[in-house]
């Protein structure tokens, strides 16, 4: 189980602060088991809670991370949001324009320590979607750029090492982000994460990877346990090389 020095503690603590001030009144209860919020938009955007609850159950057979292997299906308006660190926007098409609440809303989520997974799930890198990331991404952070990550940053190792972040499809083309502090709250992925790992009821996988097939795959599920892990444990891997050195220190157990 993670300690208080976790993002998921922060948040949190974030509520509390926003409870007291007036703002974001009805924010935050309880803290809960690590789950996942699928950000729903009126069109451009699809759930596959089915991808999240294999992830999350994955988690919890690779880690010590207490979870809750469900989605829950919110808007970007929605007070709920502040509950559940890990939210993910799955991209099919174009995004219309979010209210000025809901930008504010998701500000203040990722600025107290929430995180955004920007999944592109169009099968096309540059296309409609990812232009409506890059401008949600420039209104929420108007100063900082989505830019690519660097093969050093900390959600390359969160858990797993990796060299690549890859997805159902494998582009060529790199995980971004928004730094923000000494965190990256908001990323985007061009490859499609979320259909590598989704499942008809049966068992049977949904989609094929491409190129790289079943290896590919598991390449995908330990990135998004990676993300997973970053959302609550921010940069504490930077310097890491393994998790082992994680589990030494006792930020983990």
């Amino acid at each position: 189980m993670l300690r208080n020095t976790s993002r998921r503690s922060f948040i949190g603590g974030a509520a509390s602060v926003a409870l007291l001030s007036g703002r974001g009144a009805r924010a935050l209860g309880a803290a809960t088991r690590f789950d996942v919020a699928e950000l729903v938009l009126a069109s451009g955007t699809a759930t596959r809670p089915a991808a999240w609850e294999r992830l999350l159950f994955e988690t919890i057979q690779s880690t010590s991370v207490e979870c809750e292997p469900r989605a829950v299906a919110l808007s970007p308006e929605d007070p709920a949001l502040f509950a559940h660190p890990f939210c993910v926007l799955i991209g099919t098409g174009a995004l219309p324009p979010l209210s000025e609440a809901a930008v504010e809303q998701l500000r203040r989520y990722l600025t107290y320590g929430g995180f955004l997974l920007l999944d592109d799930a169009s099968g096309a890198p540059g296309g409609a979607f990812a232009r409506s990331a890059r401008a949600l991404a420039g209104r929420l952070f108007p100063t900082r750029p989505l830019s690519p990550l660097p093969a050093d940053h900390s959600v390359y190792r969160a858990f797993f090492l990796l060299e690549r972040a890859v997805g159902r499809a494998d582009f060529g083309a790199p995980l971004e982000g928004v730094a923000y502090r000494s965190t990256t709250p908001l990323m985007y992925l061009p490859n499609d994460l979320s259909g590598a790992l989704d499942r008809f009821p049966d068992g049977r996988e949904r989609h094929a990877c491409v190129p790289g097939g079943e290896f590919q795959r598991r390449e995908a599920l330990k990135l998004g346990i990676n993300l997973a892990l970053y959302s609550l444990t921010s940069n504490y891997k930077h310097d890491q090389a393994h998790v082992a050195a994680l589990l030494r220190q006792g930020k983990l157990e």
